[in-house]
This record gives structure tokens, C-alpha cells and sequence, in this order.
């Protein structure tokens, strides 16, 4: 029999499987520790470039994105300090602030718009290396990637150039490269961060005026109404001048609620038709019964601030007052006919000095020897406040409405903020409203003041006396209100002061 032996192979066989994973090792070892070559330096520095240059791109749509941003806030920051109707809501001791708010804010929104360019703005780095001398020419630059010092050679040298180029002298121009696109990149990020911290300044900035005019809107909204009782306001203003007498005592005001009548703004009796007329800054034209019941609502293109009846033609005349017209309205057809442009500048013999301030009340006069068999009269409300005549045909042919109509200009001082005007033919007065002391005046055709009364309510535009003697307001925020037996009131003061 034949003893069975043992092979050595299989142990052979695991050394050889050793062996050669150590030797893997050792390789992976020795190219992970060794420098890298000519090409794969190139290759790398080729990469850390584009890196650069996506980074640099990134910077600037970012910075473009920023500037929209910063675009849509400064457009509503402006429409909201533009609207009169919403600064008006103010609080009067917060309003003296806001010229100092908007000149802050205008103040940094300058200074992060310029740190936008400053990040946007195109960067030049040229360092200065020593030349190292012939004996390692291959760590200079070459100066054939970077087109400023291309175009330092013509056409044929800069081929040369290219066919006597090494290795070297490419990878210390692209690591020259990648130093100017960091120092690049440091900078504009750190343009970037600033201009998203004046985003952040602007933001609230914003936010701090939307939300102040907001709270004030809905105090506003909020306010209690008008009380039945004479409340403290309703007392007699002391007489213009040493001599003349008391004009007497308004009664307490009644608030006349008109479903679906919102921001009234102007308001006259239509003798003919049996009803009142009254508008709103939206364009709405409402037929309102004088027991306050809504015949019907129509729409007028334009922000209407008044309204008056042409009594000649029983057609309405509208203030439209952002463009600075007057647009006929057809009560019979229930259309409009024309409109007629202001020249505004022409009508004041002056530029004002707010054009958000322009002409808030609407009154006619009937005179048959005028044009148009009548005056109308506007008021303008401030900077500069006046009360202008004019005469024209309303029926007539379209055409601007300027100096050539003014029949008189008169400025009602002391006051100012005028934002109605009526006519009263049993008065053979006016009647102007000075909105900001809550002031009702009596003034003569000539434009002299006969008396005044304070008024209740608290944005008032509107004015017209009704068919019963009583005295109605079109009040901005509390809608239509009336003061019975006002007529008598103003009669007695138009007689003690004549």
C-alpha cells in the first residue's frame, strides 16, 4: 500500500495570492504618495479652472437676481408712498416722520444698488512674478492663454510661441490663472454677501411701512361713528373777524347708509332727475335716493374725486383727477359723452408742486351770459390751494381746458387741503370744504369768506345741499352722512353777514 502525501501546492498557492496583493498595495501606496505629472497637473488646473469660472457665473446671476428683487421692492415702496389715500391714513404724528423714513430708505437702497455694480463690475488681477532665469524657464508663464498678454504678440510670434512651449510653462500659467480667479471670486462673494444683507435692510424697511400702513387702515376702518349727539366738533367756529357775529350752530349729523357704497368721494343733487349723484375714487357713479336707498351703481373709467350737474343740459360733469379731466356723463342714456383735459399749470398760472395733489372739487353755477350757460368751480387742494372759475360748453366740441376759461383765481388763506366744492342759489354762496382742519366755509362768488363751521367726520369730500334744506357730506371712510336744517343755519350767517 501507498501512503498518502500530503501536496505542497495549496500553500504555494496562497503565498503566490499574498504576494501579489501586497504588491497591489505597495503600487496603490506609491501612486498615491508620488507627485503628479506634467499632464495630470495640467488636467487638474484645467478643472480647478472651469470651477472658477462656474463660480464667477454664479456670482453675477445671483447678483442679477438680487437687483430684481431689489427692483419689485423699490416699485412698491413707491407706489405705497404715492398713494395719498393711503398715507392719509397715517396717524398725524407719525406723518412728520415719513419724510425722514423714505430719505433712510432711499439712502440704502442707493448703497446696495451700487454694491450690486460693485459685484457685477468687471475685476482685473495682474500679478507681477520674477522671472526665474533660463535655468527654470518652465516655471514661468508663457503668456499664451490670458488675452492680455496674447494680443502683446503678433500673429506669427505667438505661433511660435505655441511650438516652443512646454509642459511647465502651461501649468504655471493655468496656476497663475487659478490664483486671479480666486482672488476674483473673494471679492465678488464678498460684494454678494453685502448686497443680500441690504436686501434683508430693504425688505424690512418695506415691510416696517406696509405694516404701519396697514395698522393705521384698519384703525381707520375701526373708527366709531358719528355719534347722534352734538358731539364737540359741531360747535360754531368764532367769526372771522373782530366785527363780524356768530354764524350759529349745525345740528347733529345722521349717517345715511347706502348698501354697496364704498369710498365716497363726491356728491350732488340732480334737481330734474329727483336724486343724488355720488362718486367714488374707483370709478363708481351711484343714483341714491335722499331716503338712502341705491337706484344704481354704474362705472366710469377714471379715480373721480366730484361730481357736479350742468343744470342747462341736466348732464353730470365728473372730476377725474389722476389725468386731470372732466368727463361728461349722459344721465338720460346712462353713457359717456366727452372729456375734456385740464391744463393744469394753466388753470393755477403756476406748476404745483405735488401733482398727487391736484383738483378734488367740482360745483356749477348757473349764469346764462357765461359760456355754457355757467361757471364751475375748482378747487385745488394743495401747494397750491385755490378756487378756480372757468366757463365752458360741456355739450360742446372736446378741447383742452386751460387759461382761456379761467374767469378767476382766489386763494381761500388760511386754509388749505380744499376738497369740495357746491353752489348754493339760496345762499348765493359757495360752500368749501377744508378737509384738514374739518372746516366747512361759506365764500362769496368773488372768493371772500363769509364764515366757516367745523365739520364732522373724517376724511370729508364730498358736499351738496339737499332738497330739504339738509346739508350732505360724502366722508371717504364713513360714507354719506347729512345735517338736517343746515340750509337755515347758513341762511341766518349769510344775512348777519351781508
Amino acid at each position: 500500500m501507498v501512503e498518502d502525501i500530503p501536496s505542497a501546492f495549496p500553500d504555494e498557492a496562497l503565498l503566490d495570492d499574498d504576494l501579489k496583493r501586497r504588491k497591489k498595495e505597495a503600487k496603490l501606496l506609491a501612486e498615491s504618495t508620488r507627485s503628479p505629472d506634467a499632464w495630470e497637473r495640467y488636467r487638474t488646473l484645467v478643472d480647478a479652472l472651469e470651477e472658477a469660472n462656474d463660480l464667477v457665473e454664479l456670482a453675477d446671476r445671483k447678483a442679477r437676481f438680487a437687483l430684481l428683487i431689489m427692483g419689485a421692492l423699490n416699485v412698491a415702496f413707491f407706489f405705497l408712498v404715492t398713494r395719498t389715500e393711503l398715507i392719509d391714513v397715517l396717524p398725524p404724528f407719525l406723518r412728520p416722520f415719513l419724510g425722514f423714513y423714505l430719505l433712510c430708505y432711499a439712502g440704502v437702497a442707493l448703497f446696495f444698488f451700487l454694491q450690486a455694480i460693485e459685484t457685477l463690475r468687471p475685476r482685473r488681477f495682474r500679478p507681477h512674478l520674477t522671472y526665474p532665469g533660463e535655468a527654470g524657464p518652465e516655471h514661468y508663464p508663457g503668456g499664451l492663454r490670458y488675452y492680455e498678454d496674447v494680443v502683446l504678440r503678433d500673429l506669427e510670434a505667438y505661433r511660435r510661441a505655441w511650438r516652443e512651449v512646454r509642459f511647465g510653462q502651461l501649468n504655471a500659467e493655468l496656476a497663475v490663472q487659478n490664483h486671479v480667479m480666486a482672488r476674483i471670486n473673494n471679492d465678488k462673494f464678498r460684494s454678494l454677501r453685502r448686497l443680500y444683507g441690504g436686501l434683508r435692510v430693504l425688505t424690512i424697511l418695506a415691510g416696517g411701512l406696509l405694516a404701519a400702513l396697514a395698522m393705521s387702515l384698519l384703525l381707520s376702518r375701526q373708527s366709531p361713528p358719528i355719534p347722534n349727539q352734538r358731539a364737540e366738533n359741531l360747535l360754531p367756529s368764532a367769526s372771522l373777524s373782530d366785527t363780524a357775529a356768530n354764524p350759529g350752530s349745525l345740528s347733529s349729523p345722521v349717517r345715511v347708509p347706502v348698501e354697496g357704497l364704498k369710498e365716497a368721494s363726491g356728491i350732488a343733487w340732480h334737481a330734474r332727475l329727483g336724486r343724488f349723484f355720488v362718486v367714488g375714487d374707483r370709478g363708481s357713479l351711484a343714483e341714491v335716493e335722499p331716503g338712502g336707498k341705491l337706484l344704481k351703481l354704474h362705472r366710469v373709467k377714471g379715480n373721480l374725486e366730484d361730481v357736479a350737474v350742468h343744470a342747462p343740459s341736466g348732464r353730470l360733469v365728473l372730476l377725474a383727477e389722476k389725468k386731470g379731466e372732466l368727463v361728461v356723463w349722459d344721465p338720460s342714456t346712462a353713457s359717456e359723452t366727452a372729456r375734456f383735459p385740464l391744463d393744469v399749470a394753466a388753470l393755477l398760472d403756476r406748476e404745483p408742486v405735488d401733482r398727487n395733489q391736484g383738483f378734488e372739487g367740482l360745483g356749477f353755477r348757473p349764469e346764462p351770459d357765461l359760456p355754457g350757460g355757467g361757471a364751475f368751480y375748482l378747487v385745488h387742494q394743495r401747494k397750491p390751494a385755490r378756487l378756480v372759475s372757468l366757463s365752458f360748453d360741456p355739450t360742446g366740441a372736446v378741447r383742452p381746458i386751460g387759461a382761456a376759461e379761467v374767469n378767476g383765481r382766489h386763494a381761500l388763506r388760511p386754509y388749505e387741503d380744499l376738497t369740495a366744492v357746491a353752489w348754493s342759489e339760496a345762499l348765493a354762496a359757495l360752500l368749501v370744504i377744508a378737509e384738514s382742519e374739518d372746516r366747512l366755509l361759506l365764500v362769496s362768488p368773488a372768493g371772500s369768506i363769509r364764515a366757516s363751521w367745523m365739520l364732522p367726520g373724517d376724511r370729508q369730500e364730498g358736499i351738496a345741499l339737499g332738497p330739504d334744506g339738509a346739508l350732505w357730506i360724502a366722508d371717504d371712510r364713513q360714507g354719506l352722512f347729512k345735517i338736517p336744517g343746515a340750509l337755515e343755519v347758513l341762511q341766518r350767517a349769510s344775512g348777519s353777514s351781508s
